[in-house]
């Protein structure tokens, strides 16, 4: 299935949907690399289309982007980012971008790193991390950003 259809299907019925990025530059994005790790590097993930991800942008301003094809390094089609101020700067992990991840069994979103140990959510979301389990700290506290979050 094209992706413009599968976004018209699994999509567009729940959200309003501004416009879909390919290229991302279509989207108000510079050439990629986009996204920065929360230390300042570039790393998977840093380009909103990565391993054929879908992005779009709905009307009020955020940019969402996930696969529908699967990888044997890690289940893409199950990881969901989301960009709360598309393009507009910093676009960081953990700062403006945040990770999510499609639970089948209990037919739910949840921030993409439950499961881990404190220390590893600790490390992930440090300016000296990768800020892939940001979003764990931030459910943690009530969605709001705890007072030891790193910015």
């Amino acid at each position: 299935m094209p992706d413009e259809e599968f976004i018209n299907i699994y999509f567009r019925p729940f959200m309003k949907i501004m416009s879909t990025c390919d290229p991302i530059t279509k989207c108000g994005y510079e050439s990629s690399p986009t996204w920065r790790q929360m230390n300042g590097t570039f790393g998977a993930y840093s380009v909103p289309n990565y391993k054929g991800r879908i992005p779009f942008v709905t009307m009020d301003g955020i940019l969402y982007t996930y696969s529908k094809v699967s990888t044997k390094e890690v289940d893409n089609d199950k990881m969901i980012i989301i960009d709360i101020n598309a393009q507009k700067k910093p676009n960081q992990f953990g700062r403006d971008i945040f990770f999510f991840y499609r639970d089948e069994a209990a037919d739910s979103i949840i921030p993409y790193g439950i499961g881990k140990t404190r220390e590893e959510i600790n490390q992930s979301c440090s300016k000296t991390g990768n800020g892939l389990f940001c979003a764990v700290l931030i459910k943690e506290n009530g969605w709001n950003f705890p007072n030891s979050y790193p910015w």
